[in-house]
């Protein structure tokens, strides 16, 4: 555990609210309503309730000949469509006033949550991007070379989004997480009654 956290804290994570995150990004909400039978099958059917779906792919810039030759470009990373899956409401028969605040509570972590992984991918874009140009000996050594460099950095983003989940147990340990992804615990606790 304590390696992922390291990895949280080396990717830095852009500041701003979660609204300022997804107005920076233009992240698409898809609010969908959960009804359930009770509030234990709230997460019967899937442990997490929302999904980030994030678009992160590679593109050469500014690709060109060198004289003798040589080939050279960027590789430059992007984040394309981001949309998240969240609850816009949740209900099930009978809910008391105290059911109806813990489901807010709970809609509002898992929010937070997704917008974390909109965070991770953020961030891991920004810290891909200032590397150098590439140059190589010839063209199809370039393309190689950049597709190379393209993987790479699709698989720390792969691997940053699935530390970031494993750390916070998708969301039931956000509070453990660093600042800014820290939040609320995507739990509902149920009455017993």
């Amino acid at each position: 555990m304590i390696a992922i956290v390291a990895a949280l804290f080396i990717t830095a994570l852009a500041a701003g609210s979660d609204d300022e995150v997804m107005a920076r990004l233009h992240v698409q909400v898809d609010a969908r309503d959960l009804t359930v039978p009770s509030c234990r099958d709230v997460f019967a059917r899937d442990p997490e309730a929302g999904l980030a779906t994030i678009g992160f792919r590679y593109r050469v810039a500014d690709a060109h000949a060198l004289a003798g030759g040589q080939y050279t470009g960027t590789v430059v990373f992007e984040l394309s469509t981001i949309t998240i899956s969240v609850p816009d409401s949740i209900r099930w028969p009978q809910m008391s006033q105290a059911d109806r605040v813990r489901v807010e509570a709970l809609r509002r972590a898992i929010v937070h949550h997704e917008i974390g992984h909109v965070r991770v991918a953020e961030a891991v874009r920004n810290a891909l991007n200032p590397q150098p140009p590439i140059v190589a000996s010839d063209i199809f050594a370039f393309r190689a070379d950049a597709d190379a460099v393209g993987r790479a950095g699709f698989e720390r983003f792969t691997r940053e989004e699935r530390e970031y989940d494993a750390f916070t147990d998708h969301g039931r340990r956000q509070n453990a997480a660093p600042l800014p992804l820290r939040g609320p615990d995507t739990i509902l606790p149920c009455s017993t009654d």
